[in-house]
């Protein structure tokens, strides 16, 4: 036992070595939760302890670069004993890859493994950091780079049906480019075909005599099943303008809702593999769209400051209406309030307080819904 011990640490003691091209970086993320969500006023709060932690390796050379990141992702009390149950049930690889660069002597690269993807602001892929473990694509990536233009061709799989032909397998394929138009300004072009339906639009975000603006736009065609075709449209377009360190920021994201009397068409946009939650509310009732608004659409036009100082943390606020596409009727309000503080260099504190003010598609009787968080992040 004590070889074996001294062999450890001197392992341990070499990968440490200021010589050791690895890299080590890791994170433990802790959020209490307090959450009433059902408009209820019968019902009280259901408090929740999660806990996400990530350890991560990286090796990096001019040709080779390879990442390995595990993640255990928990709420705390849900093993079944605290001295016999070590199953872990969330513990995973969230991220094993390696990238080749200079392919055939080219501006070219490929990147193969398990990883997060993240294109644009996040309105259709996007790695959800919020949630508690966070998306991960299974796949490849082949990046060409030029000065006018950066362009990543990616495949996914989604599902591996195992079967003897792929036609059962869902598959995420596309290709993201980044422009260079003119110095500044960041201008995008996409196509994302999930199995049978094709994603097509474009992302732009700048700035003209101090106010920034961001605009984007989505259309959807291909088929949703075999006997009902996409024809969904989104478009998100916000005007910020930055004054005592703030931003001051109002917007609007459309997401179209089906058309009942168009039966062969499904016009309600789905937001395929977005980060909704930094979008609609934090309180999340629209994260799965369009099914979480009973395909009826949304129209979100929102009000935000950012930036505020007070006593040593910075407040962000946030206001939502919410009203729907295909109804006259409205979801609600939303109100978000966020402070963060730096406690150190590696360390902070994030806390919010939410509230929904339902309309008459939520509910009928008029309670709120609130939500509060407290949540801890500390870096490695």
């Amino acid at each position: 036992m004590l070889k074996q011990l001294i062999v450890i640490v001197g392992i341990i003691g070499v990968l440490v070595a200021e010589s050791n091209p690895l890299k080590y970086s890791g994170q433990v993320r802790q959020r209490y939760e307090m959450v009433n969500k059902d408009f209820s006023d019968t019902t009280g709060f259901n408090n929740k302890n999660y806990l996400r932690t990530r350890f991560a390796v990286t090796y990096k050379s001019e040709d080779v670069m390879t990442f390995v990141q595990l993640q255990d992702a928990r709420i705390f009390g849900t093993e079944t004993s605290t001295l016999k149950d070590g199953t872990a049930d969330a513990l995973d690889v969230h991220q094993a890859y390696f990238k080749l660069n200079h392919l055939f002597r080219m501006p070219l690269s490929a990147k193969v493994g398990r990883f997060e993807v993240v294109y644009g602001p996040q309105r259709l892929i996007g790695s959800v950091e919020w949630h508690n473990i966070g998306r991960s694509f299974d796949g490849v990536v082949f990046n060409y780079t030029t000065k006018f233009a950066n362009v990543d061709f990616f495949n996914y799989k989604q599902v591996e049906a195992g079967t003897i032909e792929d036609d059962d397998d869902f598959n995420v394929r596309g290709a993201y480019a980044n422009l260079n138009f003119m110095k500044g300004h960041q201008t995008q072009a996409f196509a994302i075909q999930d199995n049978k339906r094709m994603t097509l639009g474009g992302y732009g975000k700048g700035e003209f005599g101090g106010v920034n603006y961001e605009v984007e736009f989505a259309i959807q065609n291909g088929n949703v099943s075999d006997d009902i075709k996409a024809g969904g449209m989104m478009y998100g377009i916000n005007a910020g303008y930055k004054i005592s360190g703030m931003t001051l920021l109002a917007g609007i994201d459309y997401i179209s809702g089906d058309d009942s009397k168009t039966g062969e068409v499904d016009e309600a946009f789905n937001t395929l593999y977005a980060t909704n939650h930094k979008y609609y509310g934090f309180m999340d009732y629209f994260l799965n769209l369009p099914v979480h608004t009973g395909g009826l659409g949304l129209q979100d036009i929102h009000m935000k400051l950012s930036g505020f100082k007070f006593s040593g943390h910075t407040v962000n606020v946030a206001y939502h209406m919410f009203n729907a596409d295909k109804s006259s009727d409205t979801f609600g309000n939303e109100l978000d309030i966020t402070l963060v503080k730096k406690f150190a260099d590696n360390v902070k504190f994030v806390g919010g307080y939410s509230m929904f003010m339902p309309g008459k598609l939520k509910a009928e009787n008029g309670v709120n819904g609130n939500f509060v968080y407290l949540m801890t992040i500390v870096n490695f």
